[in-house]
């Protein structure tokens, strides 16, 4: 079993500059703002390191579109040099390297080309994919696009990120052009013998047997509406929680600030059982984590749910792998950095990395699991 960490870009590597989100963090739309962040982009050999210590065997990383075409159609040859470096630095060391192609900032020319709003823009997204499989990917798995859903609800319902919308037909539209983009490049990439799928957030959803209905459309929403929409060779399964259906409503509705979701192990289990019955495919933990600064409480939830995906696997499941959200302390969005996702810890000031026990709980399972 693959077992390792996952990450993206704009939270780890520092400097992402040329994106929709480094506009809004410079103009004061978006409170916080990432800097120099985690500066993975310099310092991968370091971080490569660490996870080799840590017996790790998998890492999920996303490749910068913003840095691959830093301009309408023009390819950056040197940027796709440093992410083969990345990517023959983690084969080097025994890691199996998981690279996702598109993790929720654009290149700011392309949001000023209205993203995935239109169709027409998808070619310069091909054209990438098309450069990086001229330079050559040596990795056998690749995700396309991370949580599609939760992108276009964020950009197009709830305007926490850009382009910071409230219009049901824009998310609608934007959802499934972003889905279709999926297909493409999934074709494209099997057609070069690639292993693909993209990673959807899942949520297990709760509430009274009388408003099963609003239960089921939630699920069908952010749960199979992306897979029944597209296709791909395993089910990336990003987890975190388990959520009270008729709190959720509320909360989009009147804004209610309540706390409409609780930490269920067992909520992955019946995902992973139900996703692989229904779709008929491998699955694999994309994410799985929790904010806390309580490492003791960390640790508790890295083997609950890896216990729970064993039992899923017992029961026939087939499970490629548990990537655990996330590597380090990183910038968190709409949040900043006031987030604590990672194994491993980061001083913002003096960019060090801090080992937690977290890390030795999830290196104990590599070591016994990881193969």
């Amino acid at each position: 079993m693959l077992i390792g960490t996952s990450t993206s870009a704009h939270q780890v590597e520092g400097n992402d500059r040329n994106t929709d989100w480094w506009h809004f963090e410079s103009n004061g739309r978006i409170k916080f703002k990432s800097e120099s962040g985690c500066m993975q982009y310099k310092h991968y050999k370091e971080d490569i390191k660490l996870m080799k210590k840590l017996k790790l065997n998998a890492y999920r990383f996303e490749i910068n579109f913003s840095r691959i075409m830093p301009s309408p159609g023009i390819i950056n040859k040197t940027a796709i040099k440093h992410y083969k470096s990345v990517i023959e630095e983690l084969n080097k060391n025994g890691i199996e390297p998981i690279p996702t192609l598109w993790h929720y900032t654009l290149p700011l020319w392309f949001y000023n080309l209205h993203g995935f709003e239109k169709k027409e823009n998808f070619s310069y997204f091909i054209k990438y994919v098309d450069a990086l499989l001229e330079s050559g990917l040596d990795v056998k798995y690749i995700l396309t696009i991370n949580e599609p859903v939760i992108y276009a609800s964020k950009a197009y319902l709830y305007r926490e990120y850009p382009p910071f919308r409230t219009s049901y037909i824009m998310f609608n539209k934007v959802l499934n052009n972003i889905l279709a983009l999926h297909n493409e490049v999934y074709d494209i990439l099997k057609a070069n013998g690639y292993t693909v799928s993209f990673a959807n957030n899942f949520m297990e959803f709760k509430s009274d047997a009388v408003l099963y209905p609003i239960t089921k459309a939630l699920d069908y929403t952010f749960n199979q509406r992306p897979l029944l929409q597209t296709r791909f060779d395993f089910i990336g399964i990003n987890y975190y929680k388990t959520v009270d259906a008729i709190k959720f409503i509320r909360s989009k509705i009147i804004r209610d600030k309540k706390k409409i979701w609780y930490v269920d192990p067992k909520g992955l289990e019946k995902t992973a059982e139900r996703e692989h019955l229904i779709f008929r495919k491998p699955i694999m933990i994309t994410e799985n984590g929790i904010d806390t600064l309580d490492d003791a409480y960390r640790i508790k939830f890295i083997n609950e749910h890896f216990a729970a995906l064993l039992k899923a696997r017992r029961k026939g499941v087939p499970v490629l792998g548990y990537l655990h959200w996330s590597f380090i302390d990183n910038f968190e969005w709409n949040f900043g950095y006031n987030r604590n996702y990672g194994v491993i810890g980061f001083d913002n000031i003096t960019k060090r990395r801090i080992i937690k026990p977290s890390a030795f709980a999830l290196r104990n399972l590599a070591i016994k699991y990881a193969k």
